[in-house]
């Protein structure tokens, strides 16, 4: 668990392409704490006992959207707390309260089993969550999927934002829309934050680099919504898509495209070259690229 602010921790994870980051807000009040998108499993709370705080301190759960890997462990948080609330957005609610089907756990998280939860409240955008003296804006940041949303606290010291997944994609297949998508990222960068808390990527500051962080997303976002869903021929935009993840320090990921456009486009030299920088920080193997087209 690391300290990110007084008062604002983030558990660290181990493999955060596969599962969230979850972040804890105490807010030094009977509210307890707050955590933002538990991920698929509680085990990392255990680090809470190490800062004082107990499990059934977690009275309130914010889900940032519909996808497994951010709010999965919420049934296990739901026997620590028989009481605890949970907070998602009312188009993330119908997928988050119906269990997913067998094939896609297992072609997704091997060996996973959940139950699905009961959402307590839903938000909706510019609402104001008050817990204690801590006042967390919603802003609804369709495009990942439909039901995204993102939380501002703003504290004496600075300006947060948690944000479950900015480097998602926006193809429709995932439940995506490029525009929306498109639209929801300059909505975050409009607000200047000091800080952001990424559901995979983890902290960011200052300001320029958040800007940074988001814009880059933007890019790998147009062009692989380009090669998927308008032109799987588009060698360009497949290459533009890697070079992105390279850039974004996304190793594991680029290897993976870099590896299918190398097999598409055998004598593409930018693509060779490009394998050979990403080969150098020695990427664990993603199975990622083939299975999007797959699907779609």
């Amino acid at each position: 668990m690391k300290v990110i602010i007084d008062n604002i921790y983030s558990i660290e994870n181990t493999n955060p392409s596969q599962e969230c980051i979850p972040y804890i807000i105490d807010t030094n009040s009977e509210d307890g704490l707050v955590v933002i998108d538990p991920g698929l499993y509680t085990k990392f709370f255990k680090e809470l006992e190490e800062y004082g705080f107990k499990v059934d301190d977690i009275n309130h759960c914010l889900i940032t959207h519909e996808h497994l890997d951010h709010y999965g462990g919420c049934f296990e948080l739901k026997k620590l707390n028989e009481n605890i609330k949970f907070y998602a957005h009312e188009l993330a609610v119908k997928q988050i309260e119906q269990k997913m089907e067998l094939e896609f756990i297992e072609e997704n998280y091997p060996g996973y089993d959940y139950d699905a939860i009961e959402i307590t409240e839903t938000v909706k955008d510019n609402e104001i969550l008050k817990f204690g003296t801590c006042e967390l804006s919603c802003i609804h940041t369709p495009g990942h999927t439909p039901g995204a949303v993102a939380y501002i606290l703003e504290l004496d010291s600075a300006k947060i934002l948690f944000a479950g997944d900015i480097g998602g994609s926006a193809l429709r297949v995932h439940g995506g829309n490029i525009n929306n998508y498109l639209s929801s990222m300059q909505k975050l960068i409009d607000l200047n934050v000091d800080i952001l808390c990424e559901g995979h990527s983890g902290v960011f500051k200052p300001a320029k680099n958040i800007t940074e962080f988001i814009i880059g997303y933007k890019e790998f976002n147009k062009n692989f919504q380009i090669f998927v869903e308008v032109d799987q021929s588009n060698i360009e935009a497949l290459y533009n898509t890697t070079l992105k993840l390279y850039e974004l320090k996304e190793f594991d990921f680029a290897l993976d495209f870099c590896n299918y456009l190398i097999e598409i486009a055998p004598d593409n030299l930018k693509a060779q070259i490009l394998y050979k920088k990403i080969k150098s920080h020695n990427p664990p193997k993603v199975d990622y690229i083939k299975k999007v087209l797959k699907r779609t």
